[in-house]
C-alpha cells in the first residue's frame, strides 16, 4: 500500500519534465500496445454526449475519444500543468471543438456537470481511490459509465518474471535515450509492485452503488480496466 502523500512526491518527480516526450515513451516502451488498450476502452463505450478525462495528459485518450465521437463535449483534468499546456497546444493545432482543459486533481475535481462517460488511463495507482469514486459518482449521469485502467502486478510467477526482465531493459535503455524519463523507469515498477488499485476501485465503486462492475486483464495480466455503471 502507498499512502497518499507519498502519491503526491510520486506525482510531482515523476511529471515534472517529461511532457515534451510523454507521447512519444508512451507509444516506444509498450510497443505500441498502449495505442491497443485505449482502442479497447473506446471500443467498450456507447456514443457519450459529455465526457470527463481524467489525468488526461497531453491529450492522448482525450483526442482520441474526440476522433471516434466527433459531437461530444469532453472535459480533460490533469494536475501537472506542463502536460495541459501540451494539450491544450495539441487542440488549437488540431482545431478540436468542444474540448476543455482543466487543472487539478482528480479527486478534488468536483462540477455540477453530470458526464456519461468518465475515463481514464493510469491514474487509480497515484489515486485516493475512495474519495476519488465517491466524487465520481456523483458527476455521474444515470446510466452513464465508468471506465478505469493502469497498469497491474501480475499474479503469475511467469509473468511476474517477465514484468522484471521488461523494467530491467526499459530502464537500461530508456536512461540512455530518454534520461528526463531515468527516475520513471526507476521507480515505476515498485509502484506497480505496491499497488492494489484494481480491489480498492471495485470495494469503492459498490460502496457506492455502482453496478454491473467487470475487471478485465490486459497483456499477459500487465495492466486492467475496471468499469461500472450508473444504473437509471
Amino acid at each position: 500500500m502507498i499512502d497518499l502523500e507519498e502519491k503526491r512526491v510520486v506525482i510531482e518527480r515523476f511529471f515534472k519534465d517529461t511532457g515534451s516526450s510523454y507521447d512519444e515513451v508512451v507509444d516506444r516502451f509498450t510497443f505500441g500496445i498502449d495505442r491497443r488498450w485505449k482502442r479497447k476502452m473506446l471500443s467498450r463505450i456507447p456514443t457519450p454526449e459529455k465526457a470527463l478525462d481524467l489525468a488526461c495528459g497531453t491529450g492522448i485518450l482525450t483526442f482520441s475519444i474526440k476522433e471516434k465521437f466527433p459531437n461530444c463535449k469532453i472535459t480533460g483534468v490533469d494536475i501537472t500543468e506542463g502536460y495541459l499546456k501540451i494539450a491544450r497546444e495539441k487542440s488549437s493545432a488540431l482545431n478540436m471543438q468542444d474540448i476543455t482543459f482543466v487543472h487539478s486533481s482528480a479527486e478534488d475535481f468536483l462540477t455540477t456537470e453530470f458526464y456519461n462517460l468518465i475515463i481514464s488511463c493510469y491514474l487509480p495507482k497515484y489515486a485516493d481511490i475512495p474519495r476519488l469514486i465517491h466524487q465520481l459518482s456523483q458527476m455521474l449521469a444515470s446510466d452513464g459509465i465508468i471506465l478505469l485502467h493502469d497498469f497491474t502486478y501480475p499474479s503469475s510467477k511467469i509473468l511476474q518474471l517477465i514484468f522484471e526482465l521488461y523494467f530491467k531493459c526499459a530502464q537500461a535503455i530508456g536512461s540512455w535515450v530518454y534520461p528526463e524519463w531515468k527516475e520513471v523507469l526507476q521507480e515505476l515498477p515498485g509502484v506497480i509492485r505496491k499497488t492494489t488499485w484494481v480491489d480498492e476501485v471495485t470495494t469503492a465503486m459498490a460502496a457506492e452503488g455502482l453496478s454491473d462492475i467487470q475487471v478485465e486483464s490486459f497483456t499477459l495480466q500487465g495492466s486492467a480496466l475496471v468499469s461500472a455503471k450508473k444504473s437509471a
